[in-house]
C-alpha cells in the first residue's frame, strides 16, 4: 500500500512542477563540430552533474570484436596525456564527486558530478577523456582481467545466462543479441590497436550529446564546451533504417546447468523508442509485469504459486527493442509457466484492459517516471538518452500527456501486433 502511495504522490508532483521533479528549462546548441549540448539551470542544490553519450555499444560491434566498447570504456579513465590514472580520478574527488564510464546497447557513457563552483574543471576532466585519451597498455590489461573476471561471475548467475540466450534466440545475427560485456573469447583477443581504431571511428563529435544539470549558468557552460571539446573530430553518423531483425530460425533454446532453480524468458520483438506504439507497448508492459498489482504477479505467482519472482520489462531502444517476461521456477513447474505466461498474452490480444486497471499501470509508470528522474544526474542522463535516441530531449516533459492518453484500445491493438509469437529461452537443472 505504502509503495502506491508514494507513486501516486510522485506522479502528482510531476504533474504540478515541483521543484526539481520537472525538467527545468534546458538550452541546447550544436557546437561547429557537430557535438550537442544541453543545460539545465536547476539551482535547488549547488551541484552539477554532467554526462557524455557516445552513438556506441554493442548495436555498433560485431561478434569478433564484441566487448570492445565495455573495455574502451574503462581504458578511457586510466589516463590522459596531462593525467594519471590517479590523477583523473583526484579530480573529481577535490571537485567534491566522481568520474564513471558505463555501457550499454546504444550508447556508451561518461559523466562526472560535483560541486557546482567546480564546474569548469569537471568540464575539462570530461572532455580530456575523450581528446586526450593515452590507453596505457598496462592499465588495459588490468582493465581486461576486471572485465572477464565480471563475464565468468554472470556466467554464474542463472537469470545472466538465460538473458544471453533470449537475445540470441530473438535477434539472431543482430547485434542486439551480443552481450554488453562481451564474450570471454573476443575480448581476450582485442588489442590496444583494435581499440584506438574503434576510438577513432566512434568517438567523433557528430554521435556525442553533452547533457549538464546543477546550480551553472548555462550559456557559460555551452561556451567553455566549446573551447574544451573543440579537438574533437567532427565525424556523425549516416541515417540507419530501423528495421526489426530477421525472424529467429529457432524460436526456442534450453540449456541444462548445476542449478537449483530454473529460469524462463518468454518475449517478442516490440517497437523502438520513436515508434507511434511505443506509449501504448510502456503501458501494456505495466499492466503485465507492473509490480504486485500486474497480471502476471496476480496470476502466475499469487493464485497458480508458481514463482516468487515474476515481472517483465521493456527497455528503450533505438532499434526494435524487446518486451520480455521472465520468471524463476521449480524444474517442474516450467512448462505450466509457460503456458500461463502465454496465457496473459493471449488475454491481452483477446480483452481490453479495464479501465481501473488501465489507470493503475499508468500511476504506476508516471509515478517511476517521476522518482527516477529526481536527482541533476539522473535529469542530465535521461535528456541526454532521449536526444540520442531521436526523441528529443524535452521527451521526458512530453512523457506523462503521451502516457496519459493511451487507451485501452490502443494497449489491444498493441497487443495483437506485437504478442503473437514469443520466444523462449531456458534453463534447467542438470548436468
Amino acid at each position: 500500500m505504502g509503495s502506491r502511495i508514494w507513486l501516486g504522490v510522485a506522479a502528482s508532483m510531476l504533474a504540478a512542477g515541483i521543484p526539481g521533479m520537472a525538467a527545468a528549462g534546458v538550452v541546447r546548441e550544436v557546437l561547429p563540430n557537430g557535438l550537442t549540448v544541453l543545460v539545465a539551470e536547476t539551482p535547488q542544490a549547488p551541484v552539477v552533474a554532467m554526462t557524455l553519450f557516445i552513438r556506441a555499444g554493442t548495436r555498433y560491434e560485431t561478434p569478433a570484436e564484441n566487448g570492445i566498447t565495455a573495455l574502451l570504456q574503462r581504458t578511457l579513465l586510466k589516463g590522459t596525456r596531462t593525467r594519471s590514472p590517479l590523477e583523473v580520478a583526484l579530480a573529481a574527488e577535490e571537485a567534491g564527486g566522481a568520474v564513471e564510464s558505463a555501457t550499454d546497447q546504444d550508447y556508451a557513457e561518461l559523466r562526472v558530478h560535483g560541486l557546482a563552483r567546480h564546474w569548469p574543471r569537471l568540464l575539462d576532466l570530461l572532455a580530456e577523456l575523450v581528446t586526450a585519451p593515452t590507453l596505457p597498455p598496462e592499465e588495459l590489461e588490468r582493465e581486461r582481467e576486471v572485465l572477464l573476471a565480471q563475464i565468468r561471475a554472470q556466467e554464474d548467475q542463472t537469470f545472466a545466462s538465460t538473458y544471453k540466450l533470449f537475445l540470441r534466440t530473438l535477434y539472431g545475427p543482430h547485434p542486439y543479441s551480443l552481450p554488453a560485456t562481451g564474450e570471454a573469447e573476443s575480448v581476450r583477443r582485442l588489442g590496444r590497436e583494435d581499440l584506438l581504431r574503434y576510438f577513432r571511428g566512434r568517438y567523433t563529435a557528430g554521435r556525442m550529446v553533452l547533457s549538464v544539470s546543477g546550480r551553472v549558468p548555462a550559456r557559460e557552460v555551452i561556451a567553455e564546451a566549446g573551447r574544451a571539446f573543440a579537438a574533437l573530430p567532427a565525424g556523425a553518423d549516416p541515417p540507419e533504417p530501423i528495421a526489426p531483425p530477421a525472424r529467429p530460425g529457432t524460436p526456442r533454446l534450453a540449456e541444462q546447468r548445476p542449478v537449483q532453480q530454473a529460469q524462463l524468458l518468454v518475449g517478442v520483438l516490440a517497437p523502438p523508442a520513436p515508434h507511434p506504439d511505443y506509449p501504448a507497448m510502456r503501458v501494456l508492459n505495466a499492466v503485465l509485469g507492473g509490480g504486485m498489482s500486474g497480471r502476471l504477479f496476480t496470476t502466475l505467482r499469487d493464485r497458480e504459486g508458481l514463482a516468487y519472482a515474476v515481472g517483465s520489462f521493456y527497455p528503450a531502444r533505438a532499434g526494435w527493442s524487446r518486451l520480455a517476461v521472465h520468471i524463476g521456477t521449480a524444474p517442474g513447474n516450467l512448462a505450466r509457466a509457460e503456458a500461463g505466461i502465454r496465457a496473459e498474452f493471449e488475454r491481452l490480444r483477446d480483452e481490453p484492459v479495464l479501465a481501473e486497471e488501465l489507470a493503475r499501470a499508468k500511476r504506476r509508470l508516471l509515478g517511476s517516471h517521476a522518482l527516477d528522474r529526481r536527482t541533476n544526474a539522473r535529469q542530465a542522463f535521461y535528456r541526454a538518452l532521449y536526444e540520442l535516441l531521436g526523441l528529443g530531449h524535452d521527451y521526458g516533459d512530453r512523457y506523462p500527456a503521451l502516457v496519459e492518453a493511451v487507451t485501452a484500445e490502443e494497449v489491444q491493438q498493441a497487443a495483437r501486433r506485437y504478442l503473437g509469437e514469443p520466444v523462449v529461452a531456458a534453463i534447467a537443472p542438470g548436468p
